[in-house]
């Protein structure tokens, strides 16, 4: 719920009244028009599309299709991940995707990016700096996101070593 509500202050959208829905433990936006919309993903292309950020939906078809695509990757993959392997995996693919694009979905950023960011974030937190050299990929667009989002969003800056830590054994 907080990610949404990062997500609506820094598009500058009024979100209505968000609850979260104690059965299913999701976000549940109740818009003034009578609107209810339930997920993550929904509430926050909901907010994206009351915005003065048409960009963040992408520009033709396939890119809406492929933020989609992220979005869910997101729930399905980033959120369950709560067993190191699990993050371990996430991070591989994540790192592994990222060595050949800036951005997650075309040349800007998207409402994919921003909510991978957001979900990423918790993990990058726990993770140090050798574990992070792992995946320089992933943590050179997570660098980018947390320049463009962090203070907008009231999210805690990490720290990522510029160097190369040697990890070897002494010769």
């Amino acid at each position: 719920m907080e990610e949404l509500n990062n997500l609506a202050s820094y598009l500058g959208v009024s979100l209505g009244k968000l609850v979260l829905d104690a059965k299913e433990k999701v976000p549940v936006l109740k818009a003034g028009n009578g609107l209810t919309v339930r997920g993550l993903v929904s509430v926050a292309k909901q907010i994206v599309r009351q915005s003065e950020s048409p960009e963040l939906k992408g520009s033709s078809t396939e890119e809406r299709a492929a933020i989609d695509q992220w979005l869910e990757y997101r729930v399905t993959q980033v959120d369950k991940s709560l067993q190191e392997k699990d993050v371990t995996n996430v991070l591989k693919e994540t790192n592994e995707y990222l060595s050949h694009h800036v951005y997650f979905v075309g040349y800007q950023p998207t409402l994919a990016d921003i909510i991978l960011y957001l979900g990423l974030h918790r993990i990058f937190e726990e993770l140090t700096f050798v574990e992070k050299q792992k995946y320089i990929h992933v943590c050179r667009w997570f660098s980018n996101m947390q320049s463009l989002f962090a203070d907008k969003m009231s999210k805690k800056h990490l720290v990522f070593q510029r160097n190369k830590i040697f990890s070897g054994t002494a010769h």
